[in-house]
């Protein structure tokens, strides 16, 4: 199923120091941009930036959609317009620039306005996710501490994976959807609250009325200097993560477990000539998944990302297992039903062929 990629940007595209333009700080003029795209388009992902180094880990798909999110600076915009015409090179299908309003340098408003603002813009990109039919992720992968921190956590609490990869290192570091159980009821039992002060800036004083009724929301608001109580950024990413949760609705279980044994399970004959290294162990675990009900071979998963979604309705996913250069193409048929299902399936059949 294809993905949309909702991508923090940071500056490392600039600012490390092994690019023809030697590296970048504020006091010197931004290179220019046609230098920058040329390299870009012929640099090894892994090493050009933690943007594309992250792409590169999570097999970066030409159907998969990409929102970057930069913050509301110069740098910022400028390397998220060097990423965007590095996707739109048949990287990707779409990709969109989403700015973070306050979320920038100097500016006393960053805490509350500039991480309400990468709050709003990744759950409306989540959103927009749902509706197309893609799946969400999270790629955490630069810009300022705080906003990986709070993107970790937004994926924690409405369930959307999150990848993490620092540009000098190559292992990503990957943040599963966690079936973590968490008191939504404090947000309903408060809704109306939430709700009234997300609506329009309200007065200090009005706020203040209101919360002698419920002091336990104290922690969540923050005075500004413009006369005003809004949200602090920890509320409003409360509020908005309950706001998801709920309108997505019941969450998919795991599916029944098939009703045969694992030898049973397996559909791949006899030792054949050039299968790579390590493969019998590979399907003997595959077929010991309580949900997998046949490993079969299939050229079907030859090309594209190593574990992909064939048919959702028929939990039927394909696996590719490399080794050495060699490739055992692998069709996994499940119990799954339903697209959640079998993408939750599919997610853990990833953490097996790492």
């Amino acid at each position: 199923m294809p993905r949309m990629l909702i991508t923090s940007v940071g500056t490392s595209l600039l600012t490390n120091r092994d690019r023809p333009w030697g590296g970048w700080d504020p006091r010197r003029p931004l290179p220019d941009s046609r230098k920058v795209d040329d390299w870009l388009a012929k640099a090894n992902p892994a090493a050009a930036s933690a943007e594309t180094n992250t792409w590169r880990a999570v097999d970066l798909d030409p159907q998969d959609r990409v929102v970057l999110l930069h913050s509301d600076t110069p740098e910022g915009r400028y390397c998220a317009e060097r990423l965007r015409t590095y996707l739109e090179a048949g990287r990707c299908r779409e990709v969109s620039l989403r700015c973070l309003a306050a979320l920038a340098y100097h500016t006393g408003s960053f805490a509350q306005r500039g991480l309400r603002s990468l709050v709003s813009e990744a759950i409306k990109a989540i959103e927009e996710a749902n509706r197309a039919g893609l799946v969400p992720v999270l790629c955490a992968t630069a810009g300022f501490k705080a906003e990986t921190a709070f993107l970790n956590l937004l994926g924690a609490l409405v369930k959307v994976e999150v990848y993490y990869i620092h540009e000098q290192f190559r292992e990503i570091v990957r943040l599963p959807r966690l079936p973590l159980a968490w008191d939504a009821e404090f947000v309903q039992r408060n809704r109306d609250f939430f709700e009234w002060i997300d609506a329009e800036p309200r007065s200090s004083v009005e706020v203040e009325n209101r919360l002698k009724g419920c002091p336990e929301l104290r922690p969540l608001v923050e005075d500004d200097e413009d006369g005003n109580t809004y949200l602090n950024a920890a509320g409003d990413l409360l509020f908005k993560a309950v706001r998801e949760q709920l309108a997505l609705g019941p969450r998919a279980t795991w599916p029944n477990p098939a009703a045969m044994t694992p030898q049973e399970k397996n559909g791949l004959s006899g030792v054949e000539h050039q299968r790579p290294h390590g493969w019998e162990q590979f399907v003997r675990r595959l077929c010991e998944i309580d949900c997998v009900a046949r490993v079969r071979y299939d050229k079907a998963a030859v090309s594209g990302p190593q574990v992909k979604i064939l048919d959702a309705e028929k939990g039927q996913i394909a696996v590719r297992y490399e080794k050495g250069g060699q490739v055992l193409p692998l069709i996994v048929e499940t119990t799954a039903r339903g697209q959640t299902q079998t993408e939750w399936v599919a997610d853990y059949l990833r953490r097996k062929v790492k």
